[in-house]
């Protein structure tokens, strides 16, 4: 498969084609840590009572093959929220389950994207993201197959309130993965600057019930990206296309 490891650690790869779907699976870890998953949920709960301990899906195969644009097969397995965030803490231990999202990058013709502040209630509260997060039992068809395309430009409508046809987005994702930490980030390009979406999207955001996020923010080529909010990843994606590196 054709990609390279940044500073950061995360191998990015150019992916042609996602297929995904719903494999149920036993997962040993959670198994394992039940009691210490529970205490870490009262815990989490006690600080913060908005968390919700769902359902989310956690890859347990990921499989992509080796051409230059590669494609990319994914069996998911439903878990508990609660499980999910205490593998998350643990840094992906196992070797067993992998934690996928997808996520839409908004840009703009000169190369601005759009990013969200997580609010406060969240469980990355200040953080900055495209909208992105877990799949989860919604996203699977009665087919099995999981849409990923489909769960990202949710979560962007949710949270900014921005629904692009799907002929906008490019038709390849990049993946980075580091472990058991793998983003599939598919970029989505608009006509109107980015400063205009990003108040499109503050309009809509402040229309919400409980907004998911605490802001609507641009990052362009030459902006700062030491910011600590800025997860790894998305340093890692955002350095590579400001300089055109990205595969």
């Amino acid at each position: 498969m054709n990609g390279f490891r940044d500073d950061s650690g995360y191998t990015i790869s150019r992916i042609a084609a996602v297929r995904a779907r719903l494999v149920p699976a036993r997962w040993p870890w959670a198994q394992r840590h039940e009691r210490m998953i529970a205490q870490e949920w009262r815990a989490a709960r006690a600080r913060n009572p908005h968390l919700f301990d769902g359902e989310v899906l956690l890859a347990h195969r990921v499989s992509a093959t080796q051409e230059a644009d590669a494609s990319l097969a994914l069996d998911f397995m439903p878990v508990r929220y609660s499980a999910f965030r205490a593998f998350k803490a643990a840094g992906f231990p196992d070797g067993f389950a992998v934690n996928v999202f997808p996520a839409i990058a908004p840009r703009d013709r000169a190369g601005r994207y759009l990013v969200g502040r997580m609010g406060a209630h969240t469980d990355n509260a200040g953080a900055l993201y495209f909208a992105t997060g877990t799949p989860d039992p919604g996203d699977v068809a009665d087919d099995g197959s999981v849409d990923l395309t489909a769960a990202a430009l949710r979560e962007l409508a949710e949270e900014t309130g921005l629904a692009p046809d799907r002929s906008a987005l490019d038709p390849h994702w990049h993946m980075l993965r580091r472990g058991g930490h793998l983003a599939l980030i598919r970029a989505g390009r608009f006509d109107l600057p980015a400063a205009d979406l990003a108040r499109r999207g503050e309009e809509a955001r402040k229309n919400m019930a409980v907004p998911e996020l605490a802001g609507i923010e641009v990052i362009g080529e030459g902006d700062e990206l030491t910011d600590a909010a800025l997860p790894d990843f998305m340093r890692a994606y955002l350095a590579r296309a400001f300089a055109g590196t990205l595969p």
